[in-house]
């Protein structure tokens, strides 16, 4: 199984640097570009299968790239499942504030989440985030990999062997995916309508082919 995996558009969150999860603010004139031009790089694929977290910036930008398809597409389905890991207390406030505090809490001298990244795996930091959030509203690791683990098996379960997904979601989300399940260990978040391919084989395994392209035409 093929899925082709896109980060939703940039969002006015994205635009302000601020924390963004399950909180959700619309896509910005340059997000619905993102999405234009991820369809138009995607539009020679046909689709089995499409799915969008239930976020509107990731339903949004899949309508963007499923309207540039050439092909007859499917009907978008909208799915929790594939939600941002959720950040708790610490959504829509500053990156910089809370990527600061779990750098400060792993004795990482930077509040860039992508160099933080380099020294402690995900597990360890969404761990430190769900600590630092003082009403533990969110996920930690293990409830985050508890669902991923049982989306991937839906898609499994739902759709046969040989099948193109598209999947739009989320940026530390595609990252975790590449990271922990593809184990391409350079993986950090990808860009605002970037496409990521992973190959889901039949063992449950995920293969990670292509990985923050924003420029090849598939």
């Amino acid at each position: 199984m093929k899925l082709y995996t896109v980060r939703h558009g940039q969002t006015i969150f994205n635009q302000l640097d601020k924390v963004q999860g399950w909180a959700d603010t619309p896509l910005t004139a340059q997000g619905e570009h993102d999405g234009k031009a991820a369809g138009e790089r995607l539009q020679n694929v046909r689709f089995d299968a499409a799915l969008s977290s239930d976020t509107s910036r990731a339903m949004h930008t899949a309508e963007f790239i499923l309207a540039e398809n050439q092909f007859d597409t499917p009907e978008l389905k909208v799915t929790a499942d594939w939600r941002e890991y959720f950040f708790g207390s610490f959504e829509g406030g500053g990156n910089h504030e809370m990527w600061g505090a779990v750098g400060d809490a792993l004795g990482l001298p930077t509040d860039n989440p992508s160099e933080i990244g380099q020294h402690v795996d995900m597990t360890t930091i969404m761990d430190t985030i769900y600590q630092l959030d003082p009403q533990h509203l969110g996920e930690n690791a293990a409830a985050f990999w508890r669902r991923i683990d049982q989306s991937l098996a839906t898609l499994q379960q739902h759709y046969p062997a040989n099948a193109n997904l598209l999947l739009v979601t989320h940026g530390q989300l595609i990252g975790n995916l590449a990271q922990h399940y593809g184990k391409l260990q350079k993986a950090s978040r990808p860009k605002n309508g970037a496409v990521a391919v992973f190959d889901l084989d039949e063992h449950g395994q995920l293969h990670v082919a292509n990985f923050n392209d924003v420029t090849t035409v598939f």
